[in-house]
């Protein structure tokens, strides 16, 4: 003898979330509305292409400017070792950062090496300019 036993009893005229037409032959349940469901399933997906598209790009150019890079170019690698750069393979690319010491790093890790951003030069532009402008205004 089980400890549960389950009835099957159909539910009341009136309750509420259960339809008023009768159940369909069979006990088959009804179709779900399909579009809906397809658009709900592809989302997602649509959502992640423009994200794809831009990410393919990103990489595109890394790797021209990666192309780009010749002996003795001071370069950075992700890990943030900057060096000058002494040989590049396809793969393997060798990285002097002290004087005799040379390192092995991934090619696809290493970027051009730029001290001075170009946003931080413009700003001392502007202030020499501004101190300038000064400096003419306090002489008249």
């Amino acid at each position: 003898m089980s400890l549960y036993s389950f009835q099957n009893v159909q539910p009341k005229q009136g309750t509420p979330g259960t339809s008023s037409d009768p159940a369909p032959a069979g006990g088959a349940p009804q179709a779900a509305a399909a579009p809906s469901s397809t658009l709900t399933m592809l989302l997602p997906f649509l959502i992640l292409i423009p994200f794809l598209f831009m990410s393919f790009r990103r990489q595109k150019k890394e790797q021209e400017a990666r192309k780009g890079l010749k002996k003795g170019d001071r370069v950075v690698s992700q890990s943030g070792l900057i060096g000058e750069l002494v040989e590049m393979e396809d793969k393997i690319a060798r990285v002097k950062i002290a004087p005799g010491t040379t390192v092995q790093v991934l090619a696809s890790s290493l970027s051009s090496f730029d001290p001075t951003p170009a946003a931080a030069s413009k700003t001392e532009k502007e202030l020499s300019d501004l101190k300038e402008a000064k400096a003419t205004a306090d002489k008249k």
